[in-house]
């Protein structure tokens, strides 16, 4: 499979293709309306005011400019309501789609053992992938098996699932679905969809318009039919422009389908195959996909707002086509054969919905439906430190970054079970409400000295809804006793429950967390890690969305702010100042004949401070540099064949500011490493 940043770089490819296949469908389109207009008003022989033009026309006037100008407002109607669609659609985000279709968030404190079940599988799907968790929404009056993932960015993404995939699907089959759904989120799919919606939302406007047209010309024929000739003849020149922007309307949105549906299949298979990659099980998948064409509804959607993102279903929501060109998916057999080429085409008979696992609810809820301290035993951590610190040190034998940390695979996913097995069962608990989350993450902030301690905790006591403040008070033993290595896994569990917290809730919340960082008069790596990770999906979730400012593609305007940041990653890894000079020099071997621009600055020009503006700026960079960016901070970790839990989150903080996946085990160190 293709590395993240390939992927990423393919889904810009696709969606630059997109454009041009838009902007040649908008101009034979425009073309087209202004030559069928020009003929139509032709016939005229006396001037004649079309109220839904800027301009009049006579027979005499009738010339190039004038079809230039006609086919200029057409173009502009159908960008402007391109634009519209697109800007409506980025500022919703994926929660925009799923409430389109009648989701209902699923609260990742719910008590439905079902529910629970999907969540626990998309917890271990994200911190496998170091995909954020995204939202998850519940189709409940949706009988057919099918699912989704809809957003912007990995920030505002949403997966939503329908009632009949929880009610039929086994967890096996469920991690297949959830595992494909994934694969579009890591592989930049979601943005293509969305701006897939607003390009055919732009040409269908002309099929509305006319619709509009013929509406009003219909409803106002009584009096026209009253008035003069001239007045009659007006009315049915707007019928007859109303019927030419409907039938070149939808021809463009038929043309535009076509292209939807082809984009879609391909994306489609490779969603299969990365599934396959991700979870080591093709019969899980294969299996999900089988109840699929055995079950009555299928994959069916049956909102009247199902067509309009056919192209994001896992499957196809409004069944096989006639017309294989209007097919989003493959065909169900055909991707069935791919994954298990022993199936003979027979699908269930009779499907039976899935009955409550007694050993999972007890996992989930308790014998008392309610959930159960210390159930997880802790030496699973231990176990997963162990297993994960043979696995960072298989870097240094020449494992690629492509293949450790871009590729999640079965191995991963285990890693990622074993993570959440470790946390105390009262704090996983917690991460899941709204109060709990918030104690969660004030308890992590809480520093070890005493007196800084006692400030941060007189400022949670005036500042802190009082409920928080009391669960804060029930969790601090479990939460002061978390390794350290646990801390970054711990917050992202706990981001799904903050984004339900009201404007009001999370603008306090933010400014406690301010507060207590600064109660000492400094910040510290992991009070800026936390701030960094949190903040960051958090604002795209309460703030107004922000647009990329164009890429930097020259080494050159970024090499201060290389230099700067892989230097506080060879000092943090390092006690020696040599060794960490040689580190960073191996590194910047990533840059090729560049190497020589860059350099190990001293302390004082490279202090958080100066981290921070360099991310910033380094975040405005093209993928292919950013890519190189964290092949060097790898080289530099490895360089002395072990791994410190400041150089694991550093490194987690430079992904994260570079937008790329960065999975938590890279936080589970050797016990007997350095805790620098």
């Amino acid at each position: 499979m293709h590395d993240f940043f390939e992927r990423q770089h393919a889904a810009r490819r696709n969606t630059s293709l997109l454009v041009i296949y838009f902007l040649g469908a908008v101009t034979i389109i425009a073309g087209l309306v202004s030559i069928a207009i020009y003929v139509l008003f032709s016939f005229n022989s006396q001037r004649l005011y079309v109220t839904a033009l800027p301009f009049a026309l006579t027979p005499a006037e009738w010339d190039l400019v004038v079809l230039s100008k006609i086919a200029l407002v057409i173009a502009g109607l159908i960008l402007a309501a391109t634009i519209f669609k697109y800007l409506q659609l980025r500022s919703g985000g994926g929660a925009l789609v799923a409430q389109l279709l009648g989701g209902r968030p699923v609260y990742p404190d719910t008590l439905d053992f079902h529910e629970r079940r999907l969540l626990n599988i998309i917890e271990e799907m994200a911190l496998a992938s170091g995909v954020t968790v995204p939202s998850v929404y519940l189709m409940e009056r949706e009988a057919g098996i099918n699912a989704f993932a809809a957003g912007f960015s990995q920030e505002d993404a949403v997966l939503g699932v329908t009632r009949g995939a929880l009610n039929y699907l086994n967890r096996e089959e469920l991690q297949g679905v959830v595992a494909h759904e994934f694969s579009h989120i890591l592989n930049g799919d979601m943005r293509i969809n969305i701006r897939l919606q607003g390009l055919l939302h732009g040409i269908l406007v002309l099929g509305l318009l006319g619709q509009v047209l013929i509406r009003g010309s219909f409803h106002s024929g009584r009096s026209r039919y009253r008035s003069n000739n001239d007045s009659r003849g007006g009315g049915i020149y707007l019928v007859t422009l109303g019927l030419v922007l409907l039938i070149f309307g939808y021809i463009g949105v038929f043309f535009g389908k076509l292209i939807k549906s082809a984009v879609s299949r391909q994306r489609e298979y490779l969603a299969d195959a990365a599934a396959v990659q991700f979870t080591r099980n093709p019969l899980g998948l294969a299996s999900a996909l089988k109840k699929i064409g055995g079950l009555t509804e299928g994959s069916a959607i049956r909102d009247p707002h199902a067509s309009q993102i056919s192209h994001m279903y896992f499957g196809n929501s409004a069944g096989e086509s006639w017309f294989k060109g209007f097919s989003t998916h493959p065909p169900l057999l055909e991707r069935i054969m791919r994954l298990d080429p022993r199936f003979r085409g027979t699908f269930p008979a009779h499907l039976e919905q899935e009955r409550v696992n007694a050993e999972e609810a007890l996992v989930y809820f308790g014998q008392t439906g309610q959930p159960v301290a210390g159930l997880a035993p802790a030496p699973a951590m231990v176990r997963a430190g162990e297993k994960n610190h043979a696995f960072i040190h298989s870097l240094a034998a020449g494992r690629d970054l492509k293949e450790v940390l871009l590729n999640p695979g079965k191995e991963h996913l285990r890693m990622a079970r074993e993570i959440l097995a470790g946390f105390p069962f009262t704090v996983r608990e917690a991460a899941r409400s709204g109060f709990g989350a918030r104690a969660v993450i004030y308890g992590l902030l809480l520093d070890d000295q005493e007196g800084i301690r006692k400030k941060q905790l007189v400022i949670l006591k005036e500042n802190a809804d009082g409920p928080v403040w009391a669960e804060l008070q029930r969790l601090l033993p479990e939460l002061d006793s978390l390794r350290r290595e646990s801390r970054l896994p711990l917050v992202d569990l706990a981001i799904p429950a903050l984004k339900t917290l009201s404007e009001k809730q999370y603008k306090a919340f933010r400014q406690n967390i301010i507060s207590m960082s600064k109660a000492d008069g400094k910040i510290d790596l992991f009070e800026y890690g936390l701030h960094h990770i949190l903040l960051k999906h958090l604002k795209a979730h309460f703030g107004k969305v922000s647009f990329r400012p164009p890429e930097i593609g020259s080494l050159a305007k970024v090499r201060d702010e290389i230099s700067c940041v892989l230097s506080i990653l060879a000092r943090n890894g390092h006690h020696d100042g040599r060794q960490a000079a040689k580190a960073l020099m191996k590194a910047v071997r990533h840059f090729g004949r560049e190497m020589t621009i860059f350099s190990y600055l001293p302390a004082s020009l490279s202090t958080l401070g100066h981290f921070d503006k360099a991310l910033k700026q380094l975040a405005k960079c093209s993928p292919l540099i950013r890519e190189k960016i964290l092949a060097a901070a790898l080289e530099s970790i490895v360089y002395d064949s072990r791994v410190t839990i400041r150089e694991a989150e550093i490194f987690r903080i430079i992904a994260e500011a570079l937008d790329c996946p960065a999975p938590p085990w890279l936080v589970l160190p050797d016990r007997d490493a350095d805790t620098r």
